[in-house]
């Protein structure tokens, strides 16, 4: 076949075609059926059908022009690093996090100031905290799988604040792009570390550590699971983490990594 009649064959495809919105992208193909849980299609010129979780398609534009939106698909904000946390989302049904990219298991804990604490302002701070540590992970959403709560005791025998523990999984929506993120870096992939934050367990909120301009050197690029890692080498000592990129420009690059329950973003910029 030549190259016009490809052009023209594939332009058939497409017009007689429907077309699945998602959060990762579109699907060209036959819609077959959709219930309240899924929606199955075949590709063009396949019999083999195809189901995706109803709540990661935001639209499904039909070969006849007809439109039918979904409104249980969430759109959820870009997480650059930690001090966006306050726009992650929460979900508490596991269905929430259909179409979308799992990150990591994190986990949180609050404790009162005093025995006079509310248990509902510590409930509120574990929250927070949680919201804190997905975004230093790149998440945009965390689904809560566990919560433990304990109010004050005062008694004869002694005393305790009220306490909150959480348990979620970070999620993202979006994964980068392995190629431009390649094409972004500089000559001899050799950068200065400029900024480090950082959630502790006993930490009540984001944490700005000081840094000396370390150099960093990257060593090597690796995808997993769609997800971009880096292994670093920082003032001459080759570190034994592996960094996730967060985001990424010309110029910076935001790399996030745990230690146990400890969540830490870094900033590392080219060299001037």
């Amino acid at each position: 076949m030549s190259v016009v009649g490809l052009l023209i064959s594939t332009a058939l495809v497409a017009q007689n075609a429907d077309t699945i919105v998602t959060m990762r992208g579109k699907i060209v193909g036959h819609v077959k059926e959709i219930t309240p849980e899924l929606v199955a299609y075949t590709n063009p010129n396949e019999a083999v059908i195809y189901k995706i979780e109803r709540g990661a398609v935001s639209k499904i534009v039909f070969a006849s022009g007809r439109v039918e939106k979904f409104a249980d698909m969430k759109v959820l904000a870009k997480i650059n690093g930690a001090f966006d946390w306050p726009q992650v989302d929460v979900a508490t049904t596991e269905y929430e996090t259909k179409g979308l990219y799992k990150i990591d298991l994190i986990s949180t804990k609050a404790t009162g100031t005093t025995v006079y604490s509310s248990v509902t302002k510590v409930q509120d701070r574990a929250f927070s905290k949680l919201k804190m540590a997905a975004a230093i992970m790149g998440g945009n959403l965390v689904y809560i799988k566990s919560e433990s709560l304990e109010g004050n005791i005062r008694s004869e025998l002694g005393s305790r604040t009220s306490r909150a523990q959480l348990l979620g999984t970070a999620y993202c929506s979006e994964l980068l792009d392995e190629n431009k993120f390649k094409a972004t870096l500089n000559e001899g992939n050799k950068y200065t570390l400029v900024n480090k934050l950082g959630l502790r367990n006993n930490d009540a909120d984001i944490h700005t550590f000081e840094t000396a301009n370390e150099e960093v050197d990257i060593n090597s690029v690796q995808v997993e699971k769609g997800f971009i890692y880096l292994t670093l080498t920082i003032d001459g000592k080759k570190s034994k983490l592996q960094y996730r990129v967060v985001s990424f420009s010309d110029s910076r690059i935001m790399v996030a990594y745990r230690e146990g329950t400890a969540y830490y973003n870094m900033v590392l910029s080219e060299h001037m």
